[in-house]
């Protein structure tokens, strides 16, 4: 065992012999402190060690976020094993496909998802992963199981966790992150972002996604309190707005489009803004930087999490990537891994003990996007080759300018276009299929070539693609074309494509114009959002193009347009069209009235 390594859930039980009693955990009206959440962490980590967790074993976590999650992935680590999250939102044919190749010791999951799990697993010939039941099992687990400290078991070069990201051979590849990397990060981190016992900071991002490992573990290790966001609500715009100010969040990491939704009111709270996941704007930076710590952070996920860091200042011209955190290095290199001169753009290479193993079964593609370190740098042997193309700005001043492959950011989001036209063309309708993102709108568009003789629509293509992949990567926009420009060389032409147009899409629901006030003036305001010429009243949001952020701007007319302030979730929880919208929206100022107006107006009503 190396004596001077460790890990990050060692670095976490130093906070809980520190300030045992401290919050670490909020979850709603529940709270946990930093000792409850190690001894049940404990007691959950002796349990997995009896039924076989080791070193370089995968144990799944399907759960939704909660408390119960963080206690899991802990309880993960301390076993010496490492996790994989997966997303419960994720459709079955995703699952089972990350279920078959991990080849799982265990899943963690609950009764709520104990049979969707079971029967994927089920299915799958390649995989006889048992499935904890946490909540039935757990009083037999805290019966049975010690909530002392283990003895660790883990090695820096020992995998910590596998995050799955888009792919682009047409399934989603497992990052494989050993524990070496973690600890530098999180300390990093805990600097740059001025953490303290006394912070609150906002676990955000989905546990599928590698922004949560900083969330979580730089947390835990500053000694601070974690602030789980409910499940029960779309959080962006006033709703996320709300949350920051009613749990008095000190620290959050969000994308540029989602912070670019939050309404301009000051937060006093707030201390540290990290944006992350997307190119961050000249206007975020001026709006932001001279009120508290803006940092602009980046990092692939296959660099555990985040490789620079950057404190903006309004007054600068460039948007900056920043310096390398400790023990990580970066190149701008040209084709030939020479470096590229100031003013001139090439291709981000990264230097860092926290590079990842590679990709799991996958030594080609490890391979490609791992090469040989010609630099004696002294931190690694490896470089990861981003595919982010950069322009050295000056010495030291590096910023992003966009991509030399399909891979996309959506959201923050990572995404494969390739993955996505693959899937496409498995269609039994489909001869080909060209997925591109607009970068001004922020949207995936599929230009589809279909069988002559079939009658497919857009609702039916989104129905198929919703069974392989989660909603955030399915396109939003779409156009049938009867024939592709072709190169020279026998390829699509990606450059004369026809535009998409802002015209209402081929849907399965026939369109019927509104009819009431209501109804007009709410279609007027998708229109302007969605950018369509027009809207039905039974035509679905999502059908039509329409997203997360998308609704929080529907939201905002309708406050300024209407007079009505009403929360996100009321809009949306119920079927997204405007025929159920404008229901919903007349319930909803009834249920608002006191009975002393709402007798008032039933009179009024009667009299006329």
């Amino acid at each position: 065992m190396n004596a001077n390594f460790r890990t990050v859930y060692e670095l976490f039980q130093d906070q809980v012999e520190c300030s045992p009693n401290a919050p670490c955990i909020e979850f709603g009206e529940s709270s946990l402190t930093y000792n409850e959440v190690n001894e049940k962490a404990n007691q959950l980590a002796h349990y997995l060690q009896q039924q076989g967790a080791a070193p370089e074993t995968f144990i799944g976590v399907f759960l939704e976020r909660s408390s119960e999650m963080i206690v899991s992935i802990l309880a993960v680590l301390k076993s010496g094993a490492a996790y994989v999250p997966i997303s419960t939102t994720y459709p079955d044919d995703r699952i089972a496909y990350i279920v078959g190749e991990a080849n799982f010791n265990m899943i963690l999951t609950n009764s709520v998802h104990a049979e969707r799990v079971s029967t994927i697993v089920g299915h799958n010939i390649t995989s006889s992963s048992k499935i904890v039941q946490l909540d039935e099992e757990w009083t037999q687990i805290v019966t049975e199981s010690s909530t002392e400290n283990l003895t660790s078991r883990n090695e820096p070069s020992d995998l910590a966790y596998m995050i799955y990201t888009s792919g682009s051979t047409g399934k989603p590849k497992g990052v494989m992150i050993e524990h070496r990397g973690i600890p530098i990060l999180v300390h990093e981190q805990i600097n740059k972002f001025l953490l303290n016992h006394s912070d609150r900071v906002l676990q955000y991002a989905s546990v599928s996604f590698d922004a949560s490992i900083s969330e979580i573990f730089t947390t835990l290790a500053a000694g601070a309190t974690l602030v789980l966001l409910p499940q029960d609500n779309l959080y962006v715009g006033e709703e996320l707005l709300y949350i920051l100010k009613e749990k008095k969040i000190s620290v959050v990491t969000l994308v540029p489009s989602v912070l670019s939704g939050l309404p301009g009111i000051e937060l006093p709270h707030l201390k540290t803004l990290v944006t992350a996941g997307e190119a961050c704007t000249k206007k975020l930076i001026q709006y932001w930087a001279p009120k508290l710590n803006f940092l602009n952070a980046y990092g692939p996920t296959e660099t555990t999490v985040c490789a620079t860091i950057h404190r903006c200042d309004a007054a600068e011209d460039v948007i900056s990537l920043g310096t390398p955190i400790s023990d990580t290095a970066v190149y701008l290199l040209n084709q030939h891994l020479q470096p590229v001169a100031n003013g001139e753009t090439g291709e981000l290479y990264i230097s860092s003990v926290g590079l990842a193993r590679g990709y799991l079964n996958a030594e080609e593609l490890t391979a490609k996007h791992f090469v040989s370190n010609p630099f004696n740098d002294g931190i690694s042997d490896r470089l990861y080759r981003t595919g982010d193309l950069c322009i050295q700005v000056t010495e030291g001043v590096i910023e992003w300018v966009g991509r030399d492959d399909n891979q996309v950011k959506v959201s923050g989001i990572r995404i494969e276009l390739g993955e996505l036209e693959y899937a496409l063309r498995e269609h039994a309708s489909i001869q080909e299929a060209v997925v591109t993102y607009n970068y001004e709108k922020n949207t995936i568009g599929a230009y589809i070539k279909k069988d002559p003789q079939s009658k497919l629509n857009i609702s039916e293509i989104r129905e198929y693609l919703l069974l392989k992949f989660p909603l955030y990567m399915v396109p939003t926009r779409y156009k049938f074309v009867d024939e592709f420009s072709l190169l020279t060389s026998g390829k699509i032409d990606r450059n004369n494509l026809p535009p998409m147009d802002d015209v209402r899409p081929e849907i399965a629901d026939e369109y019927i114009a509104p009819s009431t006030y209501l109804e007009k003036e709410l279609t007027a305001i998708w229109c302007e959002v969605l950018r369509l010429d027009k809207v039905g009243v039974h035509d679905n949001f999502f059908e039509l193009g329409g997203q997360s952020l998308m609704a929080t701007q529907i939201v905002s007319r309708i406050r300024g347009v209407l007079g009505m302030d009403v929360p996100l979730h009321v809009i949306f929880a119920s079927k997204p069209t405007i025929e159920q919208t404008a229901v919903t929206l007349e319930q909803y100022q009834l249920d608002q009235m006191d009975s002393t107006e709402l007798e008032r107006l039933l009179a009024e009503l009667e009299n006329e």
